[in-house]
């Protein structure tokens, strides 16, 4: 996370915030363009970036997959007599495609989906970057569970229970919190 002079963390300062955005289908770089104060550079220069970190992580993850050769016997077995042994069965062949151009297929074909969908449905199509998505859209979009505690404690901690300690207060809160 990006720290001011001061040491404070500025609030979604981090990379991850760019990347889920822009891997998220129903947002992909769309949340860019309506600003209309500001300039277009700044605009291709700022999608410019959240694509180099996307790459970037996806490089970091990224296992090239072997292609399978079939072996000469494997040949020699599909070779048959018959009315159609000048035919050969073609093999399916794990192609790679670079992430780059697996960005790029994304951004053609992402439009207000539904994002558990989108990668159900594309994570054969676009491996390197549905690894990138499974990661940063794990980060909570909001801020609700943590809410949810600060009102836990303030339920627990009353005006009748003024002389509680700390540790009592966290205890309380952690056993209402995860109880089952």
């Amino acid at each position: 996370m990006a720290q001011s002079q001061e040491g404070i963390t500025a609030p979604f300062s981090d990379t991850v915030y760019l990347k889920a955005a822009a891997l998220d289908p129903a947002f992909c770089l769309l949340w860019i363009e309506p600003h209309v104060l500001v300039n277009r550079d700044i605009k291709a220069e700022v999608a410019q970036r959240v694509k180099e970190l996307i790459l970037q992580d996806a490089a970091e993850t990224e296992q090239p997959v072997p292609v399978p050769v079939p072996a000469e016997e494997e040949l020699e077995d599909m070779e048959g007599e018959g009315l159609f042994a000048a035919y050969h069965k073609r093999l399916k062949r794990d192609v790679w495609t670079p992430p780059a151009v697996q960005l790029s297929h994304y951004i053609d074909m992402a439009e207000g989906q539904n994002a558990l969908l989108f990668w159900a449905l594309n994570s054969k199509t676009l491996p390197s970057l549905f690894q990138v998505a499974i990661r940063v859209l794990a980060v909570p979009a909001s801020s609700a569970p943590v809410e949810r505690v600060f009102s836990h404690g303030g339920i627990i901690l009353s005006p009748h229970r003024a002389q509680m300690t700390d540790r009592l207060l966290a205890n309380l809160i952690f056993c209402k919190c995860n109880a089952v």
